[in-house]
């Protein structure tokens, strides 16, 4: 019995210790630590934009059945990848799905003609032809400009001497058919009222020496001026002449023809005759004019300047 008794205080005596050697223990070690959780993954939006154009004014965009804005707008934030985008009024639309890309407009043009909407093509302009390059001109090389005339200061006395020296001249030719030929120079700035007159009459032939007579009626030839001249003071003179050539039928003393001239100066008239030897004759019209007669020419001048001109030891040729 006392053997039992010993086994089973033993027993006891074990039971203990292992319980306090295994509480010991439990209370010396450390908590476990909980397990970690598992790390989130960061996710990155990526947007785009999106344009539509459109023929319609007030048309609107709808992005997955979201409406977005007006078109001819850009809508900006539109998540990248596929979306379904319809622009529609308030009695048409169009859609279709398209990509958005990152950092890229998607430019849609809405055809409500044809009920689409598309990607909007950018016009292509037409290549333009190029023209060929005219080919150069040469110019021709200018023609340099004609210096200016120099003016000259006029010479008050030359040019009354120019005017008014000489104030009448005739040069007369008679042709084989006897037919009078007058040339007449006068400045028309002093001569007015210049009127010229001939006549011829009768029948002439010429011998084998070539001497001209008269054939049949009376052989005459004859012409007459008359004019007005005005001076530099303004008075005016009036002027006639006369001039005949009459032809014989014969020699005679004096020869086969007769001259004569008349010359009248406001009514007062002067008869003359030529030079026998066909020389320069002069006569003195009214103290005013000096008259200068040969064979073929007459010439009235004014006698103050004429004597001016000689005076001053000028040629009369000058004028």
């Amino acid at each position: 019995m006392q053997w039992e008794t010993s086994i089973r205080v033993a027993v006891r005596t074990v039971s203990i210790a292992s319980v306090l050697f295994f509480s010991g223990f439990a209370w010396s070690a450390e908590p476990p630590k909980p397990a970690p959780e598992p790390e989130q993954e960061m996710v990155i939006v990526k947007y785009g934009s999106v344009l539509v154009k459109s023929s319609l004014v007030g048309a609107r965009v709808y992005i997955d059945d979201t409406y977005k804005g007006s078109a001819e707008s850009v809508i900006e934030s539109v998540i990248t990848g596929e979306h379904v985008i319809i622009c529609k009024t308030d009695d048409k639309s169009v859609s279709g799905t398209f990509q958005v890309k990152k950092n890229e407009t998607l430019k849609l043009e809405a055809n409500f003609e044809t009920g689409k909407l598309a990607l909007f093509k950018v016009p292509v302009p037409e290549p333009v032809e190029k023209k060929k390059p005219e080919p150069v001109k040469q110019e021709k090389p200018k023609t340099p400009a004609p210096e200016p005339k120099k003016v000259e200061q006029k010479n008050p006395v030359e040019e009354r001497r120019k005017a008014h020296l000489n104030v009448m001249k005739l040069e007369f030719v008679i042709t084989d058919a006897q037919d009078i030929k007058i040339e007449h120079k006068e400045n028309p700035q002093v001569i007015s009222k210049l009127t010229l007159e001939k006549h011829s009459a009768g029948k002439y032939y010429r011998t084998k020496q070539g001497v001209l007579l008269c054939d049949v009626g009376l052989c005459e030839m004859t012409w007459n001026s008359s004019f007005l001249y005005t001076d530099e003071t303004g008075k005016a003179d009036a002027l006639l002449l006369s001039w005949k050539e009459t032809v014989f039928n014969g020699i005679t003393p004096t020869g086969t023809n007769r001259r004569d001239l008349e010359c009248c100066l406001n009514g007062q008239c002067w008869k003359m005759q030529p030079s026998d030897t066909g020389e320069v004759r002069q006569f003195d019209i009214g103290g005013r004019y000096v008259l200068s007669w040969d064979n073929g020419s007459i010439i009235i001048r004014r006698a103050d300047i004429l004597n001016e001109i000689v005076g001053a030891g000028r040629s009369l040729s000058d004028y």
